[in-house]
């Protein structure tokens, strides 16, 4: 058998701060109230019955959990305690542990954290989106995954490098991922359609070169953050190029515009698209049926 590892007390929940004692499994001890315990998990409740007395004569139980995961847990908990600051790389084992002992108080505090709901009910992530999807994806708080994607799914890629779990598994990722091409696959096509308009209706060689090369820009940005801010970014920046435009090659999301001869900026042939893009972005996604 492995040799266990060297006894230490909690420095939060020393030696004689309770009358039951949880050994982690780096070998640190946490002294805490049976009572308290038996009041927050059920599971917890039925633990203590089984509990051995130690050398000191204080009933004690080995966990599985680390003494980082331990301290965490039981901080939600004791009313003379902070609970410990939200942190990507630790909340995963947390709320394994919440869901093993069945500490719904813990998932509802990260859930506190992480999202308000606006005066419709509607879930609103007010940070680590990458991390939240992760998470509640993994422990099947789907309202609160989607949200996070719908998040996602316009970010800045920056956002997708954060730290998460190593609990998550690969399919998380991969749903993202494909969503985002997805997306980006129908504003490239919007762009073609720009492109091909203004290439067909202006008169202007310069300006001609100077809307493909923006049109190029913005492609390059969007594969960064395919948003609509990002379009915004972009339109805001443009001069305008007064070519002559036949309508029969501008699309909108309801068919053809009224025919004749348009005099169209670059700036009009995007703001056509808004609300199609703008309602599409606002729409919570749906999860893969293996999340």
């Amino acid at each position: 058998m492995p040799s266990q590892p060297p006894r230490r007390h909690s420095e939060e929940f020393p030696e004689n701060y309770g009358d039951f004692q949880l050994i982690s499994s780096d070998g640190v001890v946490f002294s805490i109230s049976r009572f308290l315990l038996s009041y927050v998990s059920p599971v917890f409740k039925d633990v203590l019955e089984l509990g051995e007395e130690s050398s000191s004569g204080v009933a004690e139980i080995q966990l599985t959990e680390s003494s980082v995961t331990l301290d965490q847990l039981l901080r939600f908990f004791d009313p003379l305690k902070d609970p410990a600051p939200i942190d990507a790389r630790t909340m995963g084992p947390l709320l394994e542990s919440a869901r093993k002992y069945q500490m719904e108080g813990v998932f509802k505090y990260w859930e506190d954290q992480m999202v308000y709901r606006n005066v419709v009910k509607e879930i609103i992530l007010v940070s680590s989106p990458l991390a939240c999807f992760a998470l509640a994806s993994h422990f099947g708080r789907h309202e609160i995954a989607r949200a996070a994607l719908r998040e996602l799914l316009r970010a800045p890629s920056r956002e997708l490098q954060e730290p998460i779990s190593t609990m998550v598994g690969g399919e998380v990722m991969y749903r993202l991922l494909q969503l985002r091409q997805a997306r980006l696959h129908k504003m490239r096509d919007r762009i073609a359609q720009v492109q091909r308009s203004i290439q067909s209706g202006t008169k202007c060689g310069n300006a001609h070169v100077d809307v493909v090369h923006s049109l190029l820009e913005l492609t390059l940005q969007l594969m960064d953050e395919p948003s609509w801010s990002t379009f915004r970014r972009n339109i805001n920046a443009w001069s305008e190029c007064r070519g002559t435009v036949s309508s029969r090659h501008i699309l909108n999301h309801e068919g053809l515009l009224d025919q004749g001869t348009c005099i169209l900026s670059s700036a009009d042939l995007f703001n056509i698209w808004k609300p199609e893009i703008v309602e599409e972005e606002l729409t919570l996604p749906e999860l893969s049926s293996g999340l």
